[in-house]
C-alpha cells in the first residue's frame, strides 16, 4: 500500500495527484470550498482538534472563518460536513447534511488518473457519482459529495441516510464495511486548504456538480428511502465572492500589548476558551516580536491558573500544541478572531483613571521640563498641499490625479488645482 511506500515515493505520489487533479479540475482555495458548501463563513461550527490525550480528539465552537484561520499553518484540526444541535458532534445532535465526505485511502496518481480518464466509471463502464471536489490529502484522497440543498437529518431518516452514506464509500472505495463501522456521514477530517499528516497542504480541486440527494441515491441504486427532502433547488441568493483581504503583511503592534493579554489571560479566561486562549496568545506574541523561549515559559506559567478548580486539566502537551501558531501566518490574523479565541473583548490602556484633560496636561508638563526650548516643535509649520502635490508630481509624473489624491490624503479638486497652476 502506498503508505507503506518511502517517503519520497509518497510525496511524488502527491505532486502527481496534485498535476493529474489540475488537468481535469480548478484548483480552488479553503474559502472558496466551504462557502459552496456552508454559504457562510461567520457559520459556528464544533471544529475538531486531535489530542492524544483525550482518545485523540476535543472539540471546539467557533466560525468556519476562524477554523480555517487556525488550521491553515496545522495538520491537527478536523472539520466535517454536518451541522449540529448545540454543536456537539454525534448522529443524535446531527441537524442538517452539506455534503457527503468518502475517505479514499491509499490512493496512486495512476489510479486516479484512469478514473478521470474514464469520466470516473468502473472497467467495466458501471457509472459512479463523481465528486464534486477532490482534496488531496497526501496518502489519499477526501471525495466532496456536496448537495444543492441541506438534508435535514430527521430522526425517522437517519437509516436512509446512513444507508446512503455506506453504499457511496463503499462504491467510490471499494471497501467492506463491518457491522461497526467507525466513519458515518458526519465524518470529519483535517481541513481542507490546511496540513496533512505529513505537513503538506490539502490541496483542493472543483471536478463535479453538486447533487440533488435524490439523483444520488439513484446512481447508487439505493431503493425504498425515507427522506424528507425537497426536490426542487432554492433560488441561490447573488452572495459576493470570497476575495482574500490584502494586510500589507499584517499588523505589528509592540510588546506591551502581549503583556496586557498575557495578563488578562491569568485574569479574565475561562473554562472553554483555555487551548483558544494560548493560540491566540501564540499569534500575539508573533507580531510583538517576543522570543519563542518566553511564550513557552509564559504558557507553561499559565496552566496553574488554567487548571484551578476545572473540570478538565490542561496538559503541557496542549501548550506545543498551541505554539503552532507561533509562525508567520500570525501576521494576517485580524483582532476579531483573537477576541473569540480568547473569550473577551480588547479595551484601550486607561490614563489611570484620568480625565483627557488632566492626562494631557501632565504629558504637556513632562514635555515642557525635557524641552524647556521647546525644540521638539517643527516651527515651520506644517507643509503647504501646493508644496506637497508640486513635489510629488516631479516625482511620479505619471501618476493619475485620483492615485495623487489618495496617496497625499488630499481631495481631486485640491491636486487638479494645483497641478494646472
Amino acid at each position: 500500500m502506498l503508505q507503506d511506500e518511502s517517503l519520497e515515493y509518497i510525496q511524488e505520489q502527491y505532486e502527481e495527484k496534485n498535476m493529474v487533479l489540475s488537468q481535469f479540475g480548478e484548483q480552488v482555495n479553503a474559502h472558496s470550498l466551504y462557502e459552496d458548501i456552508f454559504e457562510d463563513l461567520d457559520r459556528e461550527m464544533p471544529v475538531v482538534i486531535i489530542d492524544d490525550n483525550l482518545d485523540g480528539k476535543r472539540i471546539l465552537s467557533m466560525s468556519i472563518n476562524d477554523a480555517l484561520e487556525m488550521g491553515s499553518c496545522r495538520n491537527d484540526v478536523l472539520l466535517g460536513g454536518c451541522t449540529y444541535f448545540h454543536n456537539w458532534i454525534s448522529k443524535k445532535s446531527a441537524k442538517d447534511i452539506y455534503t457527503f465526505i468518502i475517505d479514499y485511502d491509499n490512493a496512486y496518481s495512476g489510479t486516479l488518473l484512469k478514473a478521470l480518464q474514464d469520466d470516473w466509471k468502473s472497467a467495466n463502464g458501471e457509472v459512479f457519482a463523481k465528486p464534486t471536489y477532490i482534496v488531496n490529502s497526501g496518502t489519499g484522497l477526501h471525495l466532496y459529495f456536496v448537495l444543492k440543498n441541506p438534508l435535514p437529518c430527521y430522526r425517522r431518516s437517519l437509516q436512509s441516510i446512513d444507508k446512503i452514506y455506506r453504499e457511496l464509500a463503499i462504491q467510490q472505495s471499494r471497501r467492506v464495511y463491518a457491522q461497526r463501522q467507525v466513519q458515518w456521514f458526519g465524518q470529519d477530517f483535517r481541513i481542507a486548504g490546511g496540513k496533512n499528516k505529513y505537513n503538506w497542504e490539502n490541496t483542493i480541486f472543483k471536478i463535479g456538480d453538486k447533487w440533488d440527494v435524490f439523483d444520488l441515491a439513484e446512481v447508487l441504486n439505493v431503493k425504498d428511502i425515507e427522506i424528507m427532502a425537497k426536490r426542487e433547488i432554492k433560488p441561490k441568493t447573488v452572495k459576493k465572492k470570497h476575495v482574500k483581504r490584502n494586510y500589507n503583511n499584517g499588523w505589528k503592534t509592540n510588546p506591551a500589548f502581549y503583556n496586557y493579554a498575557l495578563e488578562q489571560c491569568h485574569e479574565k479566561t475561562r473554562e472553554g476558551n483555555r487551548y483558544t486562549s494560548m493560540c491566540a496568545l501564540s499569534v500575539i506574541a508573533w507580531k510583538c516580536g517576543v522570543p519563542e523561549e518566553k511564550l513557552e515559559n509564559d504558557l507553561l506559567n499559565l496552566l496553574p491558573d488554567y487548571n484551578k478548580g476545572a473540570t478538565r486539566i490542561i496538559k503541557e502537551k496542549e501548550v506545543y500544541s498551541a505554539m503552532k501558531m507561533y509562525n508567520e501566518k500570525a501576521m494576517e490574523t485580524p483582532r476579531g478572531s483573537l477576541e473569540n479565541w480568547q473569550g473577551w473583548e480588547y479595551k484601550p490602556p486607561k490614563r489611570n483613571g484620568r480625565k483627557q484633560s488632566d492626562h494631557l496636561l501632565r504629558a504637556r508638563t513632562v514635555q515642557k521640563l525635557d524641552y524647556p526650548d521647546g525644540e521638539w516643535r517643527n516651527k515651520e509649520g506644517r507643509p503647504k498641499k501646493e508644496e506637497l502635490i508640486r513635489e510629488y508630481i516631479l516625482k511620479n509624473p505619471n501618476k493619475s490625479v485620483m492615485q495623487i489624491a489618495s496617496d497625499l490624503g488630499v481631495s481631486r479638486p485640491t491636486v487638479y488645482k494645483y497641478k494646472k497652476g
